[in-house]
C-alpha cells in the first residue's frame, strides 16, 4: 500500500506553515549535473563495488497515487551508462515487494542485499534478504518482527544482528512530526532460529529517523524532526547514548565512505509535504559530508528543488556525487 497523508493532517501542517516565518531556501550549486532516469521513487541507493565496473543499486517504489505500480531494485553502472532492473528470482507469489531502505552486506559470497518492503497487508513490513548477482537477486528469506511497524532504513550489526529505524510511532502520522512528539525508535533484530527473528527496542523517543548506519561499534541514527544525528555505542547487548551531532536539518539516509558520512536534508518540510502531492511543487535539498574525527560538516551540494526535489540519499562513486529522491523517477549525477 502506498504511503498517503491524511487530509486533516495536511490541513494542520499547512496551517502551521502559514504562521511560520518565511525564509529563503538553498540556492542551486554551481556545478555540472546530469539526470539519470531509473524508475519511480528511487528513495534509497548504495554503491556496489563487487564487480569490475562499480555500480549503484537503487531501491525504487512508486509512492504517489498518480504513479503506476513499480517496485524494483535497479542498477546503474556509470562507466557504461547501463541501467538494468535486477530480475527477482524465487520470491513467493504471495508477497508484493515495495522496497524502501536497503543495505548491502558484501562479506558473504554471494553478497546479501537487505531490503525493507511495505507489503499490501497492513502492518506487514518485512525485510527481504536477497543473494546479489550481476543481473538478479535471489530470494533467501524474510526477517520480520511485529515491532517493525514503520521501518524506514536499516543496517547490519555484529553477530548477524539487524538494526532498523521505525520513523514514527504510528505509520504515516503527520501529527507526530508537526508536534514533534518523538515517538520513533530503533529496533534490533536477533535471529532466534530458521526464518525466525526477535525484535527489541534499543533506542526510543526519537523524531523522524529516516537513516541509520554504523562505523565499527558506533551507530549513527538520523532525526529529521529534531535536526540532529543521534550517536550510540554498541557494547554487547548495550546500546549506549552518546552526544548527538547538530547542524543537519531534515537529514535522511546515511551512507559511509572512507570513514565519513554522506547525508541529504529535506530543509523545507512544508515544501516537502507539497511535493508529495505533485512533482511541480519543488522541495529544496542539501547534501552534506560529515567527518566524525574532526566534527566538520561540509556542504557538497544544494538546490532549491529545480535540479532535484526531496533528495533522500547521497553516494560517492568514482569521484562523483549521486543523489536519489523520494518520488520522481531519476537520480542526479553531480561533478564535485
Amino acid at each position: 500500500m502506498r504511503r498517503s497523508i491524511g487530509l486533516h493532517a495536511l490541513y494542520f501542517v499547512f496551517s502551521l506553515a502559514i504562521i511560520t516565518p518565511a525564509c529563503s531556501g538553498p540556492k542551486n550549486s554551481t556545478t555540472a549535473v546530469k539526470q539519470i532516469t531509473v524508475g519511480s521513487g528511487p528513495e534509497d541507493m548504495l554503491a556496489d563495488n563487487m564487480h569490475d565496473a562499480p555500480r549503484l543499486l537503487i531501491s525504487c517504489a512508486a509512492r504517489r497515487e498518480s504513479d503506476p505500480d513499480f517496485g524494483e531494485i535497479v542498477s546503474y553502472t556509470p562507466s557504461t551508462g547501463t541501467i538494468d532492473t535486477l530480475k527477482r528470482v524465487g520470491m513467493p507469489d504471495s508477497l508484493f515487494f515495495q522496497p524502501h531502505g536497503i543495505y548491502l552486506d558484501n562479506r558473504p559470497d554471494p553478497p546479501i542485499l537487505f531490503a525493507i518492503s511495505h507489503e499490501h497487508d497492513k502492518g506487514f513490513h518485512p525485510i527481504y534478504l536477497w543473494e546479489l548477482y550481476q543481473d538478479s537477486i535471489v530470494f533467501l528469506e524474510l526477517a520480520f518482527s511485529p515491532r517493525l511497524h514503520s521501518p524506514n532504513a536499516l543496517v547490519t550489526g555484529p553477530n548477524g544482528l539487524i538494526f532498523v529505524v521505525n520513523d514514527s510511532g504510528e505509520r504515516g502520522n503527520m501529527m507526530e512530526k508537526a508536534l514533534k512528539l518523538n515517538r520513533a525508535n530503533v529496533v534490533r533484530l536477533d535471529r532466534s532460529g530458521p526464518n525466525h527473528w526477535n525484535g527489541e527496542i534499543v533506542a526510543e523517543k526519537l523524531g523522524y529517523p529516516a537513516g541509520i548506519n554504523r562505523i565499527g561499534n558506533t551507530m549513527y541514527v538520523g532525526d529529521a524532526v529534531n535536526h540532529v544525528l543521534h550517536t550510540y555505542t554498541i557494547e554487547g547487548e548495550k546500546f549506549i547514548t552518546e552526544d548527538p551531532v547538530e547542524g543537519l536539518k531534515g537529514n535522511d539516509n546515511i551512507r559511509i565512505k572512507n570513514g565519513k558520512l554522506y547525508l541529504t536534508g529535506h530543509v523545507k518540510p512544508f515544501k516537502f509535504i507539497a511535493h508529495t502531492k505533485s512533482g511541480e511543487n519543488l522541495s529544496p535539498t542539501i547534501a552534506w559530508e560529515y567527518d566524525p574525527k574532526s566534527g566538520k560538516i561540509n556542504e557538497l551540494f544544494s538546490t532549491d528543488g529545480s535540479l532535484i526535489s526531496a533528495g533522500s540519499t547521497a553516494v560517492l562513486l568514482n569521484g562523483k556525487l549521486y543523489i536519489s529522491q523520494v518520488f520522481d523517477p531519476f537520480i542526479l549525477e553531480v561533478d564535485l
